[in-house]
């Protein structure tokens, strides 16, 4: 199989022992790469015993085929571990030229055990692999980190990977962070590196992988590349904060704890066009892509201007809307905080919208947070609630760093209520009031719990992303806001993101007239293999199942999934589109069982074994 070395890199940083393992083909054909491979490892590796501090955790950084083609879009890496949040599979990922320079050192990916006798970074070239001294960098943002480190090293062409001090104090939603902009952000994949006292990863690479019909890839490059720099106009142009606009009127805002329906005078501060002009937003794109989502900014903060890069949408979402903080000044100094922090920022604004209802309601007082008026849209108190997360200052500040579940269980009181999570994963910027499909992907997502970015069926409803190719051609209105083939919907757009996922690939090129046909004509450029859709969709679905597989393993039942956040279920929006829609325990504990039968699942949500058998997952998974 071409498109891959079939090798990985072992490391133990409790023995210091570096090795290189051969991975064969069958395992590619079965899990694709990134995540795939990664979820893949860690069944194999990390029992129910084994939690995710503990040494015996794996972390496991991984490419993609895609990793190594000059196509916009190529280049998402991935993190995976089991997860600090929720015990269960964890998998983050971020963009940039981390994981095709990893790809080009002659790996496909990188498995960590053990633990560091003190702070340690990995320099890995095709030549080289060694551990190094890092407790001069113990203590330091991820900022100066990524920039001092390639200071030090002093040689073109290095990336860095790398945490901050959120993550070496094991805040549990804590990230990783690379060329302090892009990040690895989901379910404490920091924190896991953090107990490991591994402060970094930093690689040079030029090996040129080798793939069946280069001729046949630049033919393809040249054409996607082409179309969608003409489709993307209005993200290069706004980034996501084009999606302000059209989600508050969608009602797919999280406005004030998700308590509003919409917020007209937030919108208009926050989003596009004002963001763009406010911050003289510029796009920054990463290696290959032409669509250029991420900004380069520059803001105000006490007197100083900042050029730094600027929120994503999810981001200044739970940041601004869920906090009602709508200068845009100071959501921008909490992301430059929480980058620097690596803190993951949907985690972030989720457990300081909790506790601004709970200082609301009384259940935190000015005593508890040593004199901050922790209100609605004080500005000031949220970014200064960042940086005592960031450094674990406080007794608030400590517990905050442990998740919105955690938090409001040490609090009582009833603020479990208003904690927005489910398997103890804060839930992502996306109201399932809205489209009643993304509540049944938030309980039913296998890799990491309730995700925007593994299961986002939504935005075939919001933003009329189709995939004619998996069998959603259209957005049918008499779907958006029922369950009618919720399950069937569901499954297809988890099945696209565990393939497009775990290629490697960027699933914001779809937003601008990239295909799955794409997918699938690079797919067979890269490997040779010649697949038919219908055998990339299956890659997809194993993915999932395998997933499934190790979630049950670490005590994920149907009472788990079945445990959404009422206040999505219950409680109404009274604006937008999708004002008095609501989902109801009742509805969706109905789509959930026939999602179990739709998927192959027994009515515990346990995968059967005809179903394993026919994905190859049974008896053994190679």
């Amino acid at each position: 199989m071409k498109g891959v070395w079939n090798r990985i890199l072992r490391v133990d940083l409790t023995k210091k022992k570096i090795t290189t393992e051969e991975v064969p083909d069958i395992v590619y054909e079965y899990f694709l790469g990134g995540p795939g491979l990664g979820h893949r490892f860690l069944y194999h590796e990390v029992p129910a015993d084994v939690g995710p501090f503990d040494p015996g955790n794996r972390l496991i950084f991984a490419t993609g085929i895609f990793h190594g083609i000059a196509q916009t879009g190529a280049g998402k890496w991935s993190v995976i571990a089991r997860n600090p949040l929720s015990n269960i599979n964890g998998e983050a990922a971020a963009t940039g030229s981390f994981g095709i320079t990893l790809k080009r050192t002659g790996y496909d990916a990188i498995i960590f055990q053990g633990k560091a006798e003190k702070p340690t970074y990995l320099w890995l070239t095709e030549d080289t692999a060694e551990l190094r001294d890092a407790s001069y960098l113990w203590g330091k943002d991820s900022y100066y980190t990524n920039d001092t480190l390639i200071k030090d090293i002093g040689e073109q062409g290095v990336q860095v990977a790398c945490i901050g001090q959120g993550a070496e104090r094991l805040v549990r939603y804590s990230c990783i962070g690379h060329e302090n902009r892009s990040y690895a952000s989901r379910t404490g994949m920091g924190a896991v590196m953090g107990s490991k006292n591994l402060k970094a990863v930093a690689v040079k690479g030029s090996k040129e992988v080798e793939y069946a019909d280069p001729d046949r890839l630049a033919e393809l490059n040249k054409e996607i590349n082409k179309k969608v720099y003409e489709s993307g106009v209005n993200m290069r142009t706004h980034g996501t904060a084009f999606a302000a606009v059209p989600f508050n009127e969608r009602g797919n805002l999280p406005i004030k704890n998700w308590r509003l329906g919409s917020w007209d005078e937030g919108v208009k501060l926050i989003g596009a066009p004002r963001y763009t002009e406010y911050l003289q937003a510029k796009p920054w794109p990463c290696l290959y892509c032409t669509l250029g989502c991420h900004r380069k900014i520059t803001y105000r903060w006490k007197g100083e201007t900042i050029t730094s890069v600027g929120p994503e949408y999810e981001t200044f979402a739970m940041l601004g809307f869920n906090c009602m903080v709508d200068d845009l000044d100071a959501i921008c100094k909490a992301n430059d905080l929480a980058n620097m922090y690596t803190l993951d920022t949907i985690s972030l604004g989720s457990v300081l919208a909790w506790a601004m209802e709970s200082y609301e309601k009384g259940v935190i007082t000015k005593e508890d947070t040593e004199g901050l008026e922790l209100t609605w849209g004080n500005a000031e108190a949220m970014v200064e609630m960042v940086r005592r997360i960031g450094l674990r200052e406080t007794k608030l500040g400590w517990l905050l760093g442990e998740g919105v579940k955690r938090a409001s269980e040490a609090i009582g009181k009833g603020s479990e209520a208003w904690a927005i999570q489910q398997k103890g994963n804060e839930i992502a910027a996306h109201d399932p009031r809205a489209a009643f499909v993304a509540g049944l992907a938030y309980c039913t997502d296998s890799s990491r719990g309730p995700c925007h970015e593994r299961g986002n069926p939504q935005h075939l409803f919001i933003v009329n992303l189709v995939l004619p190719e998996l069998g959603k051609p259209t957005a049918p209105p008499d779907e958006r806001w029922s369950w009618k083939n919720a399950e069937v919907t569901t499954a297809i757009y988890q099945d696209w993101n565990n393939i497009v996922n775990s290629l490697g690939h960027c699933k914001f090129m779809f937003f601008a007239n990239y295909t799955m046909t794409d997918i699938l004509n690079t797919f067979n450029a890269a490997t040779g293999l010649n697949w038919s859709m219908q055998q990339l969709r299956k890659a997809g679905e194993r993915i999932y199942h395998l997933c499934r597989l190790l979630n049950i393993r670490y005590g994920i039942t149907k009472k788990d999934d079945l445990a959404h956040p009422r206040r999505l279920l219950e409680e109404p929006k009274t604006t937008s589109e999708s004002a008095y829609k609501l989902p109801t325990v009742e509805g969706i504990t109905k789509a959930i069982e026939a999602y179990y039968k739709h998927r192959g699942m027994d009515e515990n949500g346990v995968p059967t074994k005809e179903k394993l058998t026919e994905l190859g997952l049974y008896p053994n998974v190679p």
